[in-house]
């Protein structure tokens, strides 16, 4: 195992379980994670594996073109959607191909994703790109199309099929997935009673500070005993 490798699939078995929780990864879905100062990637395996049981010991370890380097699995079959991110995008150490129900109901209509809670807004941007292709991304001629689709955006919707959401730390791809799924559900509820006014353009849209390690790490302490939980920023006496 390379230096960073096992730190590395501690905290994507940490984080896949969580995406589980929030509905973000269940029957299909996968997610990567970047080895510091390497070319490899970690990525969760795909098979039908429960997402809220994996281990460290259950993500496999790729190269930057997909191919299997090590674990019990093998990976993903739309591992071209990683591969293709992140070898455009260096800047991002994670990415996420996530089956989200209330965000992937804006896949499947022509009503454009507007963020309309402030906790959103700075994670959404403008305009949400589609990736408009009718097909499985399992080749690197479509993972590249996607990769297009994305450009510099946080989210591209993948219409028919779900989003592929990416992060500069795992941490920021958590929390915008999160975010994101949070803003679809109370978009698509509050339509029912009346309508919907988005945050104005002019609202601050900026991260609050610590904001995406603070989200992780909420949905990782719900699986951890009482008296045991991580406390994510600085000392309340500080």
């Amino acid at each position: 195992m390379i230096r960073g490798e096992e730190e590395a699939r501690e905290k994507l078995a940490m984080c896949a379980r969580a995406l589980g929780r929030i509905g973000g990864l269940g029957l299909g879905g996968h997610v990567t994670l970047r080895i510091p100062d390497s070319d490899l990637l970690v990525v969760t395996p795909g098979g039908g594996l429960d997402k809220g049981k994996l281990t460290p010991a259950d993500m496999v370890t790729i190269d930057a073109d997909g191919k299997y380097i090590a674990g019990p699995y093998g990976p993903p079959l739309e591992w071209p959607i990683h591969t293709a991110v992140h070898r455009a995008r260096p800047d991002l150490d994670s990415v996420a191909h996530l089956h989200p129900y209330w965000s992937t109901m804006f896949a499947i209509t022509d009503r454009p994703m507007e963020p309309v809670i402030l906790g959103a807004a700075s994670k959404i941007g403008a305009t949400v790109p589609y990736f408009e292709i009718p097909k499985l991304v399992t080749t690197p001629e479509l993972g590249e199309q996607l990769r297009e689709s994305l450009g510099d955006a946080g989210v591209v919707l993948m219409r028919w099929h779900g989003s592929t959401v990416v992060g500069r730390t795992i941490e920021e791809m958590f929390d915008r997935a999160w975010a994101i799924e949070e803003n679809a559900r109370l978009f698509l509820a509050a339509s029912s009673i009346g309508n919907v006014i988005p945050v104005p353009s002019d609202v601050s849209r900026g991260p609050a500070p610590g904001g995406a390690a603070r989200t992780l790490n909420y949905f990782a302490n719900l699986e951890r005993p009482a008296g045991y939980q991580h406390h994510e920023g600085s000392n309340p006496a500080g």
